[in-house]
């Protein structure tokens, strides 16, 4: 016998008719479907601003709305590296007004190593891509990614569980999408899949400051918060160079975030498979917040 939920859970499938749809666009890759009917109907949408271990979840719809304070966020069962752990988010309203939760930066599988970097390595050293917490490549983990099988909220006794069908198919194709951007910004897919090093910054510390002290104070007076992606391309030196930043959310912010990643940050460079430096890039998420 079939023993239902509790009151306090909910669990969806995919609505009728629905699938995932893939949005390759210039500056993102996205997915995103329908889950539920009715008034249990929620949206899912999955964001990558460029290629990495990490990407944004929106979810959208009236369930949402009793989800407040701290909250848990997993793509697997209890006990595994995907369990939910607690995820920071931002509330909002939709047009539709549909409450909608915003998870800005959200991992598959806990980070390892030091400041929250990934790190899975072979016995030999080599990256281990068979880890569901991943190498060094900027890639959504092969490993954890056969791991999803669910998208799980959690707070206290709440559970919103959607179980989408083909999620790690699902999962795969947002990280191709994102992989298919590097040629575009002129850096080797290849080299990226096997690199021992991501570009790092030992004193981005002094540039975020600078980039907080930037925020327009036209911004201010409008009571106006931004969600802002920057990547910055780095040469074999460990020298910036182009610089992209791009809106997660309608604004009319406009920041200097590009003049102090290249003015004020001198990077480590990445490294590829051999220990040698490669041009990569770095990415950053900027929230300006008014208190």
């Amino acid at each position: 016998m079939a023993v239902p939920a509790t009151a306090a859970e909910l669990v969806l499938t995919g609505a009728p008719g629905s699938s995932w749809v893939v949005d390759n666009g210039e500056e993102s890759c996205q997915l995103s479907r329908t889950f539920g009917e009715g008034e249990n109907q929620v949206r899912l949408v999955l964001t990558q601003w460029a290629p990495g271990k990490s990407f944004a979840v929106m979810l959208a719809g009236r369930p949402l709305a009793r989800f407040h304070g701290t909250v848990e966020l997993g793509f697997a069962g209890a006990g595994t590296a995907l369990a939910s752990r607690r995820a920071d988010y931002e509330r909002g309203t939709l047009s539709g007004g549909e409450d909608a939760l915003i998870f800005s930066t959200v991992f598959l599988a806990r980070p390892l190593g030091k400041d929250g970097g990934v790190i899975a390595v072979t016995p030999e050293g080599t990256p281990d891509l068979a880890s569901p917490y991943g190498g060094a490549a900027p890639m959504l983990p092969p490993g954890a990614i056969t791991m999803a099988d669910r998208i799980e909220l959690t707070k206290g006794r709440e559970t919103l569980r959607l179980e989408p069908s083909q999620l790690d198919n699902a999962l795969s194709v947002l990280d191709a999408c994102s992989q298919s951007h590097l040629p575009e910004w002129g850096l080797d897919a290849a080299a990226h899949r096997t690199m021992t090093r991501a570009p790092q910054a030992p004193d981005f510390s002094r540039a975020a400051r600078a980039i907080q002290q930037s925020y327009p104070s036209a911004a201010i007076a409008r009571g106006e918060q931004a969600n802002l992606h920057v990547r910055v391309l780095v040469d074999e030196t460990g020298a910036a160079g182009d610089c992209t930043a791009v809106a997660a959310t309608r604004t009319n912010i406009t920041t200097t975030a590009c003049r102090h990643l290249t003015r004020d940050i001198r990077f480590l460079p990445a490294l590829d498979a051999a220990g040698n430096p490669m041009k990569s890039f770095h990415t950053v998420n900027i929230l300006f917040r008014i208190d």
